[in-house]
């Protein structure tokens, strides 16, 4: 009897850098007379490290330390070299459920030739291996804590000295020990793009190897793939006119390169159908360029997709009742696309990078993908009002870190002014939506907020009187506290609030000595920072997808923010819209 043989096409993306080395620097036998640089990364880190450093001191009396700020925040600029002309070793951590930025500092200061060592937690053990790994440094030394001793410890100092000292004897030995010959000997990173074939007595069998396979090495998101045959790859590329061998980007976090034809090959896998590929290709191309923060999104900090134009009606998207769930094979497998062209092009291994720390989102199967409702909307379409042309469709794109609910017609009564005053709140110093920011003071830049606003809201708020860019304006004033523009009878006002204690910004109470010239409290710093669109049914609810700093400010290299990644779908070959 015959085998029958499934070959598909290999969705791993070459990398635009497949250079790797191993360590080099050697390990000191014993650290006295030794300078040794400490990178807390927060303040139950500095409690961590106090001890570490204690028990050193003890262990080798003439040990020194010098200290300097951790690297491991999105917003950390690169210190290394600094780092390394102060000190003969370092210590750095503690990790505790985040990877932080893309930089790796513990690669970064090896290949300076200082060695050292990272602490983190067993949760994000494997995350900051593999940030080493794509930094070109895959044996950095790691020491892990066990998580759950280390979080319960956080906020009691006592309780992290037994912490501290139970990870010390590691700590010692990482710092000290001699290289290993497999840490000092590492390949580069070479992807064989050759063709999988699966064979089994029946399609079946040969069907569940393939299957087996990608869950074995970590090429899906954990449902059921389809094959990428040969015969199905090129059916997808009948969608765009672009060549196959095109780059539309590199993709994080081992900045694989995003061919059309690799793209193309994990659109197949998520269920796709060519009419889709544009869109797909245009929302690689909008998290891939240099001025988007990519790295953070892979960490599942999710981004949020408007699709706003005519190719929204000419595929098929949903954009009435339940846009963002189940049942419509469009919406479902283009958020699903983008998810695996991060995990094969950019070999995003979701085992790791799908919630540092935390218990995962159901969102992340098929991202948040946010099509308009132009039909039912009183305002011209979000793409227009961003200057592009009628005819042309846009991908609109940036990362959230708070979904807000704001008014429903389907659960509650509310008059329309009980409406405007609860999304009034959602953008108040009274909410969560600045996460542990708080409140953006003097018009954080980085704040931006995503409305999906339903039909009936809009259209009220249209009959009011209210344009998209008047009613975003108003939101910002009605929640701006300015004392430099408070009548003095405003100004005695709030004074009287704030004694009674009815002013606060989030997480912390204002004092009188707030009460001054200067005093500037925001929820956004432009207009712009907003991004406002109808989707859904007039008897649907309105989102609020928020973040504290913008996916295009930590990606900013050169000039001003963007208020938005934007991308014109372009290539289309089977529709009109997107040509």
């Amino acid at each position: 009897m015959s085998e029958v043989v499934l070959e598909v096409l290999n969705p791993r993306g070459v990398l635009e850098d497949p250079r790797r080395r191993g360590l080099f620097a050697p390990r000191p036998a014993d650290l006295n007379g030794k300078q040794i640089c400490v990178m807390a990364l927060w303040s139950d880190s500095e409690a961590f490290f106090a001890t570490i450093t204690q028990m050193l001191k003890e262990k080798y009396p003439a040990v020194e330390f010098v200290y300097a700020e951790s690297m491991h925040s999105p917003f950390a600029q690169d210190k290394t070299a600094e780092v390394a002309a102060m000190c003969d070793a370092w210590l750095d951590g503690v990790k505790s459920c985040t990877t932080g930025g893309r930089m790796d500092a513990a690669a970064r200061l090896e290949m300076l030739g200082k060695p050292g060592v990272s602490v983190c937690t067993d949760a994000v053990l494997m995350l900051k291996k593999l940030q080493s790994d794509f930094n070109g440094v895959p044996t950095c030394r790691v020491v892990s804590v066990p998580a759950t001793d280390y979080i319960a410890a956080k906020m009691d100092p006592e309780k992290m000295k037994a912490v501290a000292a139970a990870a010390f004897d590691d700590i010692v030995r990482a710092l000290t020990e001699p290289l290993t010959k497999e840490e000092q000997e590492v390949s580069d990173f070479i992807v064989d793009e050759s063709p999988l074939k699966f064979t089994g007595a029946t399609y079946s069998e040969a069907y569940e190897k393939f299957q087996q396979y990608c869950a074995d090495n970590a090429m899906g998101d954990g449902m059921p793939v389809v094959p990428p045959t040969r015969e199905a790859v090129e059916w997808m590329l009948t969608g765009t006119t672009y060549p196959r061998d095109k780059v539309i980007g590199i993709m994080e976090p081992k900045r694989g390169i995003a061919t059309v034809e690799k793209i193309a090959i994990n659109a197949v896998m998520a269920g796709a159908r060519p009419e889709y590929l544009p869109v797909i290709i245009a929302m690689v191309e909008a998290i891939t360029d240099e001025r988007f923060n990519q790295y953070h999104v892979v960490n599942e900090i999710l981004p949020v997709f408007f699709i706003s134009g005519p190719i929204v009606e000419e595929i098929g998207l949903n954009n009435g009742s339940g846009y963002l769930a189940p049942g419509y094979r469009a919406n479902a497998t283009i958020g699903r696309a983008l998810l695996m062209c991060m995990i094969n092009i950019g070999w995003r291994d979701m085992r790791y990078y799908s919630s540092p720390g935390g218990p995962g989102q159901i969102a992340a199967y098929a991202n948040y993908v946010i099509p308009e409702n132009q039909k039912e909307s009183p305002w011209p379409s979000y793409a227009v009002s961003c200057g592009f042309g009628p005819d042309e469709s846009v991908v609109t794109v940036c990362e959230t870190l708070s979904v807000m609910r704001g008014p429903a017609e389907t659960l509650f009564m509310e008059t329309y002014e009980q409406r405007l005053e609860k999304m009034r709140q959602i953008f108040s110093q009274h909410t969560n939506v600045f996460s542990h920011f708080g409140m953006p003071p003097h018009g954080n830049p980085g704040a931006r907020h995503m409305i999906a606003m339903h039909p009936s809201l809009a259209r009220q708020l249209a009959d009011a009187g209210f344009t998209r860019e008047s009613f975003i304006q108003w939101l910002h004033d009605a929640n701006t506290i300015d004392w430099d523009k408070m009548t003095e009878e405003e100004r005695e006002e709030f004074k009287r609030n704030v004694r009674e204690g009815r002013v606060s910004e989030f997480m912390r109470r204002f004092s009188l000595d707030d009460c001054r010239p200067g005093l500037l409290m925001e929820p956004f710093s432009d207009i712009k920072h907003v991004a406002l669109m109808v989707a859904g049914t007039g008897a649907g609810a309105t989102l609020v997808f928020s973040t504290s700093m913008g996916s295009t400010v930590l990606g900013a290299k050169d000039g001003k923010p963007l208020p938005f990644m934007q991308k014109v779908i372009r290539g289309a070959a089977l529709t009109k819209a997107g040509r």
